[in-house]
């Protein structure tokens, strides 16, 4: 009986070892909505993916997307409150590609790796709430809002002609895919 409850006891240790060291992934499903959470007519879809790595200090992400047309700009917005694709999304916390607008467009169709790398330190990140988040602007605040699903990513498009209609494929300036890290 001793050595039963000993292998238990070593196996509860072992297992609780492993799901410690287990990375914390997260993904979002980029689908056709807009960072105010309106529905968005697109045949384009994506997929966002962040790895928490170095014990808690960096992140690691990958944005992959099929179909976008005239590529504006993409990033992590922060919301104060979890939120899902119909939410509004809240302020930029990071910035995967282009910049803030008038800027300019990427007119040739995207299909595959958007943007991947690493968000290594606090002056990576924008500061998304300074008056009511603490850890706006930082590295573990950015994590934590992954962790609280918070954090929602955003593809915008545009054909730079301000007579067309926007909230259409390839031309979206709020957004045309979006997802909620979970």
């Amino acid at each position: 009986m001793r050595n039963t409850l000993f292998a238990l006891t070593l196996g509860f240790i072992v297992s609780g070892i492993a799901v410690a060291d287990r990375p914390m992934k997260f993904d979002a499903k980029l689908e056709g909505f807009n960072a105010g959470g309106a529905p968005i007519p697109t045949t384009a879809q994506g997929r966002a993916t962040a790895e928490v790595i170095d014990d808690g200090s960096a992140v690691k992400f990958r944005v992959k997307v099929a179909g976008i047309d005239n590529l504006l700009m993409a990033h992590i917005h922060i919301s104060a409150v979890p939120v899902e694709d119909t939410d509004p999304a809240g302020p930029i916390g990071y910035w995967f590609t282009g910049g803030p607008p008038p800027g300019s467009n990427l007119t040739e169709t995207v299909n595959g790796t958007l943007s991947e790398g690493y968000i290594i330190t606090d002056g990576d990140l924008a500061d998304w709430d300074p008056i009511n988040d603490p850890q706006s602007g930082t590295v573990a605040g950015l994590i934590t809002a992954i962790m609280e699903g918070r954090a929602t990513v955003v593809v915008h498009t545009d054909d730079l002609d301000p007579d067309t209609p926007t909230g259409f494929p390839g031309d979206s300036r709020a957004g045309e895919l979006r997802g909620t890290l979970h």
